[in-house]
């Protein structure tokens, strides 16, 4: 026979981790990401879900001739903002849950 007490200690459970994934959802998005790159002639900042804020670009790059080397930084930036935001999200998630980090990173059995 099917015991409804443990269901509805269950359901507590699962509203008690939504409220909390909620919260931190909030968090996130007020956490900053900084990444600086060519040694701070590009600089990103974004919220902790990925959103870029802002973008610092050294005047020296705003030429013609140096366009190759703007375009790799700002690929670069743009890369790492990404690849930081997901591994925040994915710490924030899973303290708010108690489940594993690993389960909320891409190849992970939750994908955020």
């Amino acid at each position: 026979m099917f015991n409804f007490g443990n269901l509805a200690e269950l359901m507590k459970q699962a509203q008690s981790i939504k409220e909390n994934v909620e919260k931190a959802k909030e968090e996130l998005k007020n956490e900053k990401i900084v990444v600086e790159v060519g040694g701070g002639m590009v600089k990103v900042i974004s919220d902790s879900l990925g959103t870029v804020l802002d973008l610092e670009i050294d005047k020296s790059l705003l030429n013609e001739n140096e366009y190759p080397v703007l375009k790799d930084l700002l690929i670069a930036a743009m890369n790492e903002v990404s690849e930081r935001s997901k591994e925040v999200v994915a710490d924030k998630i899973s303290q708010a849950t108690g489940l594993p980090v690993n389960m909320f990173k891409f190849g992970g059995m939750f994908w955020i």
